[in-house]
C-alpha cells in the first residue's frame, strides 16, 4: 500500500487494497467490469440488461413497477439551499429553475428505470445562455452502450471508483466520456459495484414460470375446452362410408348441421372438470410473488373487517417505506452529480442544494383528535391555525363560556360524554330571552340525572365493541342490541323536558299578547 501526501490538507491518502484481491481473482487479463447478475450470466444469452426489457412485457410487472415509479414521481419536490447566505440561496433557485425547464418528473421516472435493471444513466445536454450554462435536456440512454473501467485514466469521468466507457463499436473497451456529461444512478449497490443489482434478477423467475405456465393453460384450453367429436360406424362399414362418416366429422367444427347415414352415429367426448385450476392457481400465486418483490408485501388480500384493514394498513407502511427509500437514492446521485455540476458551472464557491421529493405520511386524523382531547383535558388546547393545519375546513370558536358549562358536567365514564354537547349546546351567545331561560334551567339538572340516562342507552354498544374481536364483528352484533336498547329512564326525562318546554312558551306566550294589547 502506497501513501501519497496531500499538501493542500496536510494529510495523507491512502490507495484502494481490495484492488489487489480483485485483480487476482479476476486475472489482469480484463479492465471491464461486467454486471455481477447471476440471471444475466445463466438466462441472459448474450441479451445484457435487455433481458429486462422483456420481463416489462409481463403486465403485473409493468403495473407494480408503475405503481412504485408513480408513488415518488406524483409527490411534490423542493430545492432546500446548503445554508441561508444569499449565494446558496441563488444556487438553489438557479438549480430548481433549470430543474423545470427539462421536467424534472419525467427525469426521475428515467432515474427510476435502474429499479429494474440497477443501473440507468442520463445525458445532460448542456447549451450557452448568455453567462450560464443551461441544462437544455437531460436524455435517458440505454445501459447496454456502457462499460466500467477498472483502470481509471486522470481525464475520466469516474463512478464508483471506475470510469464510465460508452461503447460506440470502435473497440472492446469503449471511449472515454467527458466531465459531466454522464450521470449514473445505481439502485441495490453491492461490493460497490457500479452496475447495482435491480429488481429485475428477483423478477424473471416468477415471470418466466408465469408465462411458461400460461402457455400450458393455453394448450389445455384448446385441447380440452371444446368436445371432441367422436363417430361410430358400423363393422361392415365400407371405405366409402368411413370416408363420409370423417367428413361429416370435421364439418361439425364448423357447420350447424350434418348428415349422417343409417347405422352411423356422432358424439362428444369432453374432458373432466376437475383438478383443472392448477394453472389458475400457479399465475395467481406467481403474481403474488412479483408483486412482494417489487411492493414489498405480497398483493393477495385475505380476512374481512379489522383483518383486512390492518392488512391494507401495513402494506401502505411498506410502500410508504420503500417510496423513501427510493427518493433518498436519488435525492444521492443528484447532490453528487447532476445538481454539483449546474452549481460549479454557474456559481462557483457556493454550497450545493438538496433536491427532495415531499414524503408525507398519511395522517390519522382519529389518533389526532384523541391526542388533542388529551391535551386539552391537562389544561392546554390549540390555537385555531394549528386545528385547521391539521384537519383542514374551516373552524369557529365557540367561546369560553361553553367550554365552562360543557366543564360542569362530572363526566365519569365514557358513555356520559355522550351528555355534555347537550347541555353544552345550550352556550351559543345571542339567544332569545325565553331560550336563555331555559338554558339555565337545563343547566341546573344534575349531571348524572342526563348521563345516567344517557348511559344506560349507550352502555350496550360499549360492551359490543369491548367484547368483539374486531370493528366488523361487533358492527353484526349492534342489530341484535336495538330491540333490549333501556330507553326507559330517557324517553320519561325526555318526556319531562318538553312538557316543562311546552307549558313555558305557552305562559310566555300569553304574557307577550298582554303586552302588546297595553301597547296598544
Amino acid at each position: 500500500m502506497s501513501e501519497v501526501p496531500n499538501t493542500a490538507t496536510n494529510s495523507t491518502t491512502y490507495d484502494e487494497v481490495a484492488v489487489i484481491a480483485r485483480q487476482a481473482f479476476l486475472g489482469n487479463y480484463t479492465v471491464l467490469f461486467q454486471p455481477e447478475d447471476a440471471t444475466l450470466f445463466t438466462r441472459g444469452n448474450g441479451r445484457g440488461l435487455r433481458l429486462y426489457d422483456e420481463i416489462d412485457n409481463d403486465p403485473k410487472v409493468w403495473e407494480v413497477l408503475q405503481k412504485r415509479k408513480l408513488a415518488l414521481v406524483s409527490r411534490e419536490w423542493q430545492v432546500e439551499p446548503s445554508s441561508n447566505s444569499r449565494i446558496d440561496k441563488k444556487a438553489a433557485d438557479l438549480v430548481k429553475a433549470q430543474l423545470e425547464n427539462v421536467g424534472f418528473d419525467q427525469l426521475t421516472s428515467d432515474m427510476l428505470d435502474a429499479t429494474m435493471k440497477g443501473v440507468s444513466f442520463i445525458e445532460p445536454m448542456w447549451v450557452r445562455d448568455g453567462a450560464e450554462i443551461v441544462l437544455a435536456d437531460a436524455v435517458h440512454v440505454e445501459p447496454w452502450y456502457f462499460s466500467f473501467d477498472r483502470a481509471p485514466k486522470p481525464d475520466d469521468l469516474i463512478y464508483a471508483r471506475h470510469a464510465v466507457r460508452l461503447l460506440d463499436g470502435t473497440g472492446i473497451e469503449g471511449v472515454t466520456i467527458p466531465q459531466r456529461k454522464m450521470m449514473v444512478h445505481r439502485y441495490g449497490q453491492k461490493y460497490n459495484s457500479p452496475w447495482g443489482l435491480g429488481l429485475g434478477s428477483r423478477l424473471f423467475w416468477p415471470a418466466f414460470f408465469k408465462r411458461n405456465g400460461i402457455q400450458f393453460w393455453l394448450a389445455f384450453a384448446e385441447r380440452f375446452g371444446t368436445p371432441v367429436p367422436i363417430g361410430k360406424y358400423p363393422n361392415n362399414a365400407t371405405a366409402a362410408e368411413k370416408s363420409t362418416l370423417k367428413n361429416a366429422l370435421r364439418a361439425f367444427q364448423q357447420e350447424s348441421a350434418i348428415m349422417l347415414p343409417v347405422g352411423m352415429e356422432v358424439s362428444l367426448l369432453e374432458a373432466a372438470r376437475s383438478g383443472i385450476d392448477t394453472y389458475d392457481k400457479l399465475v395467481g400465486y406467481m403474481d403474488d410473488q412479483i408483486a412482494g418483490i417489487v411492493l414489498g408485501k405480497s398483493g393477495g388480500k385475505s380476512g374481512s373487517g379489522g383483518q383486512l384493514a390492518a392488512s391494507l394498513n401495513l402494506e401502505n407502511e411498506v410502500r410508504l417505506e420503500l417510496v423513501k427509500g427510493d427518493a433518498d437514492l436519488m435525492t444521492d446521485t443528484l447532490t453528487r452529480q447532476l445538481v454539483r455540476w449546474i452549481v460549479e458551472f454557474n456559481c462557483p464557491g457556493a454550497g450545493v442544494p438538496r433536491v427532495e421529493r415531499v414524503i408525507e405520511e398519511t395522517k390519522n386524523l382519529r389518533d389526532l383528535a384523541e391526542t388533542h382531547k388529551v391535551i386539552f383535558d391537562m389544561g392546554y388546547r390549540p390555537t385555531l391555525d394549528q386545528i385547521q393545519n391539521i384537519f383542514g375546513g374551516e373552524w369557529v370558536d365557540v367561546g369560553i363560556k361553553g367550554a365552562a358549562i360543557a366543564n360542569r358536567i362530572d363526566v365519569k365514564s365514557d358513555s356520559a360524554n355522550f351528555a355534555a354537547p347537550l347541555l353544552a349546546a345550550s352556550s351559543l351567545n345571542q339567544v332569545p330571552a325565553d331560550q336563555a331561560a331555559l338554558d339555565q334551567l337545563i343547566a341546573t339538572l344534575p349531571p348524572d340525572l342526563v348521563g345516567n340516562a344517557i348511559g344506560q342507552l349507550v352502555a350496550p354498544v360499549f360492551a359490543a365493541f369491548k367484547k368483539s374481536k374486531d370493528t366488523q364483528a361487533a358492527l353484526d352484533s349492534l342489530g341484535s342490541l336495538w330491540p333490549d336498547m333501556p330507553m326507559d329512564d330517557l324517553q320519561a326525562l325526555l318526556a319531562k323536558m318538553i312538557f316543562t318546554a311546552n307549558l313555558w312558551g305557552a305562559v310566555n306566550a300569553e304574557t307577550e299578547v298582554k303586552n302588546a294589547i297595553a301597547r296598544g
